[in-house]
């Protein structure tokens, strides 16, 4: 089996265009399509602000001192649980 690159598109209307060379003789082919992967979207970072609904849920709470603090032991206690979904 002898390999031969090839540079081609594929159109909006799913097709492939090549152009092939006058040297390689006719017969059966084995297509391999390496594509170039799409340019990764950045993200955009998260703004924190009073306007979200969350916004000073626990401002009022005497119990919560730090609310990371507060929000980590939440998250360890629903772990611990044993009869949560999942």
């Amino acid at each position: 089996m002898v390999a031969t690159r090839l540079k081609g598109k594929i159109t909006s209307s799913r097709k492939l265009i090549v152009e092939i060379p006058h040297d390689l003789t006719p017969g059966s082919v084995e297509v391999i399509l390496l594509q170039d992967a799409p340019a990764k979207v950045a993200k955009k970072p998260v703004r924190r602000t009073a306007s979200h609904p969350a916004f000073g849920l626990w401002t009022d709470r005497a119990d919560v001192i730090d609310s990371a603090d507060y929000a980590a032991q939440l998250r360890q206690q629903l772990e611990q649980r044993s009869d949560r979904n999942g």
